[in-house]
């Protein structure tokens, strides 16, 4: 017996398994413990020369998981994760996709909805960030509506918050499918054109995804404005990877609107996620790709990712 049919038939084991335990908490714990061996078949049984992501895919699919749950073990996501730190330049474009700027970034985040951002622009650092209750600017006592929001939206520009999500008991679907043509996202390091959405300096090609929608909801609920920090965010699963490729969602022009408020304007958001590593076993973009409107506004290119390091919730909290 080969190594693929020894893999789909362990695979298929589990989901049996799955399927002959009725309470939730055992599930659970079993569902945990699959998207952790899976992962190790999966590897064990890639061939030399043999797709590794295709073999993942199928095997993934024959467990029974769902598109987060095969995501998720796709990309080695742990409950275990505390905080991240990822560090690299942030380029900005203009309207016409032209570099404007090119600096330093440090993102720190902490799971589920902290985050922290110092850009380094030679003479002066920015730092801004959101502590779980409210957004805020290094040296700015009070920021505007549309200032917080979009530091709050900060939380968003990484897929594993599709994973953090959900483990919080985000409301969650999946959409369908959807075909996309995108550009990978290679290592280059010209930055002086902007991609469009999606895209890089490499050939076009049609991806499919797996659409899932989750209801994302920022902080505490007795933290929230009256519009609410909640958004209904579409995650694009590669079908062929199970990787998070993009996210997407309508961001309020007001940032005083709900976003099921009929009269209110929305901007699509998109963020782009390429270039993957592997940093603490875990999967990491190291090319985020963020697009307003359709154009492209800032991308960042990180140089590393550690994973648990030892910060004080201090970092987090407004100066």
């Amino acid at each position: 017996m080969n190594r693929k049919k020894r893999v789909t038939i362990a695979a298929l084991s589990l989901t049996a398994v799955l399927a002959l335990v009725a309470a939730t908490p055992a599930r659970v714990a079993l569902t945990r413990l699959m998207s952790r061996v899976v992962p190790a078949l999966v590897k064990r049984a890639s061939s030399p020369g043999e797709d590794a992501d295709t073999t993942r895919a199928s095997s993934l699919a024959a467990t029974g998981l769902d598109i987060e749950q095969r995501a998720r073990a796709a990309h080695g996501w742990r409950a275990d994760i505390a905080n991240s730190l990822a560090r690299g330049s942030i380029i900005y474009y203009d309207t016409s996709g032209r570099a404007t700027g090119q600096y330093a970034v440090t993102i720190l985040r902490g799971y589920p909805d902290r985050v922290r951002v110092e850009i380094d622009r030679g003479s002066t650092r920015e730092t801004f960030g959101f502590n779980q209750t409210s957004a805020w600017k290094g040296g700015v006592a009070n920021p505007t509506a549309a200032q917080e929001r979009d530091i709050r939206a900060l939380v968003r520009f990484c897929p594993e918050r599709l994973f953090v999500s959900r483990a919080g008991g985000a409301a969650y679907r999946e959409a369908g499918q959807r075909i996309d043509d995108i550009r990978p996202m290679d290592g280059s390091s010209d930055w002086t054109s902007a991609p469009s959405s999606g895209a890089s300096e490499t050939q076009a090609d049609q991806t499919i995804f797996d659409q899932v929608e989750v209801t994302d909801s920022l902080g505490p609920a007795a933290s929230r404005s009256a519009a609410g920090d909640v958004r209904r965010l579409y995650y694009y699963v590669d079908t062929k990877s199970s990787l998070v490729s993009a996210a997407r969602w309508l961001e309020p022009d007001d940032p005083r609107k709900s976003i099921d408020d009929e009269a209110a304007s929305f901007t699509d958001v998109r963020v782009d996620f390429g270039d993957w590593r592997e940093s603490g076993g875990v999967k990491w973009p190291f090319r985020i790709v963020h697009s307003t409107g359709g154009r492209v506004d800032f991308k960042l290119v990180l140089n590393e990712v550690k994973v648990n390091e030892s910060l004080a919730e201090a970092v987090f909290q407004r100066p």
